[in-house]
């Protein structure tokens, strides 16, 4: 092994270079060199994804950075500690400012440096010499100056470059500089060249037709190299990777330090405070908790840490930002209910310190916190004010072309016909296979690839862009903090505010001691403002969110009744049905409720329904295990019943059972082995027959993997209830709310909400140009559609209306709307949306004689102004025109209305199709719902959802709708495949089939589905 490629170029250089990692580590190993080197430009991205793959397969490496200094193209590379720092520290700089030659002097131990000889300045220069003068030659003793080790990089690619390259050589050999074997590698194999090309087509957003192409950036064979290089300059490429002592994976972050001198008196103060508070501080089992929790908190070290977050928390809410009440185990710590991190009490729900912190910990606690998502960005922009703008930084994530963008990455670069790309598209049901385990694993996918060279070729094209970043952006929560600046350790990017970005991914900074805190956007929390403010406003109610009641009987019964919309984390179709089986009534069963709709303990949903209602019993092996699994009716739940078992049966402390709960969860069959001795050893000791104790292993071992932490339960749970306290005593103004903030009017979920609305006979009206407001408003025991969420009409063109409104009062009529708006430049398209959306309807019913006559009614407007825009008081006396009557057509009002407001809010399709559905003997959806037998109904899609069985092949489910009730359709493999590709949202079909009840669950499964017509 000679030699190893140093000059590689990762795809971390954005759509400059076809090697992904992966591909890197296939080139190393395939020509099996000494190690290998990347150097992308400016950044260090790839980094930590590079060195642990490099070490997977035991072989060297170094980290190198390509940089312009002075024109030249410069690469450095560290060889130890201090270069990777200066390295990272000149990564940064770089991302703003050029890098001078004294700031690279100043920062350059550790660090060896090679000039690219093919590029820049010396490239330019060297080749137009016929012989080297004083001052070329004192410009690269400047640079020699700066390195230890410094090399003139030899790459050749041609003949060409054979000559030149003797030339370079002759120079350094005058001069005392060595050589070095410096070829650029971009590409994994000789043809891939074409996705340079490629990838800078997409780029530069231009076009291309060449579909193949070689070139000489790719891993070439060592005997290759030896027929150009000199052993000299190979063997140099091995020798510079020996030089380095570099270990990347060592701590360089510190924990941020709170203000103040002494953190944990400050830490022990604040819980003392809060527990007084919360008048708990005269409770031994609390005062004996806390200390217990604080010495651990402290010997872990971990002091500072609470004090930063319930400093940033406190900001929150003194700021009018909701805060969540709490999620992930830190729920269970009461330090963190004291600090009012979390607004549950660990005592009273039986939660465990322990899960979220022990001793036997080695990774650092994790307290993520949920704000509302509109203000989540000042959460953090409050960091940076408090700790100081380099202390704090937003997580790298990167945007990578995945399998349906390659492919219409390449049919807009290469013009192939949309329908093309959009088949291949749709075949692709599973998001996360790659395409060439789409081929493998998808039917329709393989079938459509196989019946025709288009579809081939694009294919083969899109898979070599395939897996490439294409930018970076932000990770949507997470936040690093460290107590020094952090591109001291660790390269940073800057966002176009210059705040910091962190150049390396989420799952690589805990390793390197960055304390990472999530900051968390959640919507139901924007929804829940909102809500408490439409109370105040239309109720004259004042509601705290902290202190929202919400363990009452109506809560209980909106969950169990399935009217779950806008309820955090009970929204699904399948939640819905699991609270059918369950029937919560108190707050525990929506704590079960949360932990057991998940893969696995989902099988225990029917059991736990049937012994919460008592038509079936469970049994205990002992009165500690009832303790224990009581209350959850002897099923196993929640991760915390695995530490209480091994407390109880086994002996073990909170700490031990809580690294016994790890140990089987990770499913290590050596480790298995001894946990499972040591749990049955210990409960035989403790009284409990073998085959009890191995029954009991072998349950928690089943369960581990998919338990849920109880913690993160019962603080979803909090939420949840609250909201259904807001459904149940505001509706309307918690419908107004959820609309408010849904997505769009259009997405699925919106017409779920209008749909369980219509189901509570609440009625939500059209918008109205007297009536509606920029959002959601209430009137007369109605939801009033407002203005802002017409399309076509722009935001500044609502608050125009509005505004106008209030200053002269409501609108007459159609021209007297017009008349008014015309100074503000309403334009036609805005008139017509306004009409299609219905806004009109309660001044003149017709919206086809308004669409006729709305250039009558703006030549009209035009006549009462002056040129200068101001009214013509002279034309007071023309009279209004009159409108140019036409006859509505209602399907044709009706699909105008859904393109406007992304509804049909006036009518429904189906009412028009009555003839047809009853000539099909077509049944509505209430009556489907009920019977036993096989039937045929219409309905209009709401929705879709396509899956991969285990088999690989693609099933969906549906959702239709009509005027009675709405349904999901299971459709199995082969009928979707012949279906799919008019299975789109508001297509109307007939559906034919029966329901089917499986685990205790009903569902429709479909054995036709057709067009209604066509």
């Amino acid at each position: 092994m000679l030699f190893a490629p140093l000059n590689v170029i990762s795809c971390y250089t954005f759509l400059r270079s076809g090697l992904t990692i992966e591909r890197i580590i296939s080139g190393v190993k395939k020509n099996d060199y000494f190690g290998c080197a990347i150097c992308d430009e400016k950044v260090m991205y790839g980094v930590p994804s590079f060195i642990n793959s490099m070490e997977k397969i035991d072989k060297k490496y170094l980290v190198g950075l390509s940089i312009e200094v002075e024109e030249e193209s410069l690469c450095l590379y560290a060889i130890n500690e201090q270069g990777y720092l200066n390295l990272c520290y000149l990564s940064t700089l770089a991302q703003q400012n050029p890098i001078t030659l004294q700031t690279l002097s100043s920062n350059n131990e550790g660090l060896v440096g090679i000039i690219e000889t093919n590029y820049g300045k010396f490239k330019e220069v060297f080749s137009s010499l016929d012989e080297v003068n004083t001052t070329f030659a004192k410009k690269y003793a400047s640079f020699a100056k700066c390195f230890s080790s410094f090399y003139l990089g030899i790459e050749i690619t041609s003949r060409e470059e054979i000559k030149y390259a003797k030339k370079v050589r002759e120079f350094a050999s005058k001069y005392s500089y060595q050589t070095i074997a410096f070829p650029k590698i971009q590409y994994e194999k000789k043809d891939d060249a074409i996705i340079l090309k490629i990838v800078k087509t997409i780029k530069d957003n231009n076009k291309i037709d060449i579909k193949e192409e070689s070139g000489q950036h790719y891993f070439m064979k060592e005997t290759d190299y030896q027929k150009i290089y000199t052993p000299k300059e190979l063997s140099l490429t091995v020798e510079l990777i020996k030089l380095s002592t570099f270990n990347f994976h060592h701590k360089r972050g510190e924990m941020l330090h709170y203000p103040g001198e002494n953190s944990e008196a400050t830490l022990r103060q604040l819980v003392a405070q809060g527990l007084v508070k919360k008048g708990l501080s005269q409770n031994v089992n609390y005062l004996n908790r806390a200390n217990h929790e604080i010495e651990v908190i402290v010997k872990m070290g971990y002091a500072d840490y609470f004090l930063i977050v319930q400093d940033y928390v406190s900001f929150a809410k003194n700021n009018g930002i909701l805060v969540g009440s709490g999620r992930g185990s830190a729920a269970g710590s009461l330090v963190s209910y004291a600090l009012d991190i979390t607004n549950v009490d660990p005592i009273v729900h039986e939660l465990q310190f322990e899960r979220f912190l022990n001793e036997g910990r080695k990774t650092m606690p994790d307290i993520d916190i949920d704000f509302m998502d509109t203000r989540r960005d000042e959460m953090v922009q409050y960091m940076r004010k408090k700790y100081g703008h380099n202390r704090v930084a937003n997580i790298v994530t990167f945007q990578t072309i995945g399998a349906k963008q390659s492919l219409r990455d390449i049919g807009r670069v290469y013009e192939y016909h949309g329908w093309l790309i959009d088949n291949l598209s749709k075949a692709i049901t599973d998001p996360d296979l790659s395409l060439r385990e789409c081929y493998k694993k998808l039917p329709a996918f393989k079938a459509l690839v196989d019946s025709d060279n288009y579809y081939l070729e694009i294919v083969s094209l899109a898979s070599k862009i395939e897996g490439l970043p294409r930018q970076s952006g932000l990770h949507a929560a997470g936040v690093i903090l460290n107590n020094n600046p952090i591109e001291l350790s660790m390269p940073v990017a800057f966002d176009l505010s210059d705040n910091y970005i962190s150049q390396y991914e989420m799952h690589y900074l805990e390793e390197q001691g960055f304390l990472k805190m999530d900051f968390l956007a959640l919507r139901n929390l924007t929804i829940v403002d909102t809500c408490l403010r439409l109370i105040e406003k239309y109720e004259n109610i004042h509601f705290s969110f902290y202190s929202l009641p919400y363990d009452i009987p109506e809560t209980y019964d909106i969950i169990r009744n399935g009217k779950v919309m806008g309820l955090f984390q009970l929204e699904s179709t399948g939640m819905k049905r699991a609270a059918k089986i369950l029937k919560p009534t108190c707050f525990d069963d929506i704590v079960a409720l949360i932990s057991l709709f998940r893969p696995g303990p989902m099988d225990s949903i029917p059991t736990y329904g049937k012994r919460k209602e008592g038509k079936e019993k469970p049994t205990y092996i002992s009165e500690d295990v009832k303790k224990v699994l009581g209350p959850t009716y002897g099923v196993l739940v929640y991760q915390e019943q695995i530490n209480s078992l091994a407390q109880v049966m086994a002996g073990f402390t909170l700490s031990e059972a809580d690294l016994f709960r790890r140990g089987v969860s990770k499913k290590d069959s050596k480790v298995l082995k001894s946990l499972q001795e040591k749990f049955i050893k210990g409960s035989i000791k403790n009284g409990y027959s073998l085959r009890n104790a191995t029954e009991m292993y072998n349950r928690i071992e089943k369960f581990a993997n998919y338990g849920f932490n109880k913690s993160h339960a019962v603080g979803y749970a909090v939420l949840a209830c609250q909201m259904a306290f807001l459904k149940a005593k505001f509706p309307l103004e918690f419908y107004a709310s959820i609309l408010q903030t849904s997505a769009s009017t259009n997405d699925v979920k919106f017409n779920e909400i209008v749909s369980e609305m219509k189901s509570l006979n609440i009625e939500m009206s059209l918008p109205d140009i007297n009536n509606s407001e920029i959002m959601f408003s209430i009137k007369e025991g109605k939801l009033i559609y407002p203005l802002s969420e017409i399309s076509g009409v722009p935001y500044m063109m609502v608050n125009n209306i509005i505004s106008e409104r209030k200053a002269r009062g409501p609108f007459l009529d159609f021209f007297n709307f017009v008349t008014r708006l015309y100074p503000y430049k309403i334009s036609e398209k805005n008139i017509e949306s306004l009409i299609n959306s219905g806004a009109f309807d309660s001044l003149t019913p017709s919206r086809e004689t308004l669409r006729a006559s709305v250039n009558r009614g703006l030549q009209y407007a035009e006549l009462n102004y002056n040129e200068d825009g101001q009214m013509n008081l002279s034309n007071n006396f023309i009279q209004s025109p009159s409108l140019i009557i036409k006859e509505d057509n209602p399907l044709i009002n009706l699909n105008l209305e859904y393109d406007t407001i992304g509804i049909m809010l006036s009518n429904n399709p189906l009412r028009f199709k009555k003839d047809i559905l009853k000539e099909r003997n077509a049944i509505t959806i209430s009556e489907a719902l009920e019977s036993n037998k096989i039937v045929t109904f219409g309905g209009i899609i709401k929705a879709r959802k396509v899956i991969s069985t285990k088999k690989g092949v693609p099933m969906a489910f549906i959702k239709l709708f009509d005027e009675t009730s709405e349904i999901e359709v299971t459709i199995f493999s082969d009928l979707f495949t012949n279906t799919m590709k008019y299975l789109d949202p508001n297509t109307i079909v007939l559906v034919t089939g029966s329901n089917r009840i499986s685990r205790g669950e009903k569902s429709f499964i479909a054995q036709n589905i057709e067009l209604l017509e066509g």
